[in-house]
């Protein structure tokens, strides 16, 4: 998995519409625009597998939201690790998608309440 910006547009276009976020809070601008946008592809086919991005809310707090093709538990859960911990912080997420739910548990989430999953800064590890 090679974590990278958007290396074509059209790519990510299509992307974007056949795996939609679920939500209608990010346009499409939005997330291309964003300086915290992470797309990661396969070391083999240099195919996009997915993408990751960063937002803060109103208390400062870090959110990750993105999106990935199915089947691919490894890289989805490697790039998810490896985006959390380029920030020095916590790192919240907000998913009611099983599926998403499970993957963010793979990378280091524990489930806060309702939809809200929190992986803490290096996970407890000493730096």
């Amino acid at each position: 998995m090679i974590i990278d910006r958007i290396r074509d547009i059209a790519e990510f276009t299509q992307f974007f519409n056949e795996r939609p976020l679920g939500t209608d809070m990010f346009s499409f601008e939005h997330i291309v625009n964003n300086p915290n946008l992470f797309c990661f592809y396969g070391e083999i086919d240099g195919q996009l597998k997915g993408y990751i991005f960063i937002t803060q809310d109103v208390q400062k707090r870090l959110f990750l939201s993105g999106a990935a093709v199915k089947k691919n538990l490894p890289d989805n859960r490697d790039a998810i690790i490896k985006v959390c911990e380029a920030f020095k912080q916590d790192i919240y997420s907000d998913t009611d998608f099983k599926h998403a739910a499970y993957m963010l548990r793979l990378a280091g989430f524990k489930h806060l309440g309702g939809t809200i999953y929190i992986r803490k800064f290096n996970n407890g590890k000493k730096e």
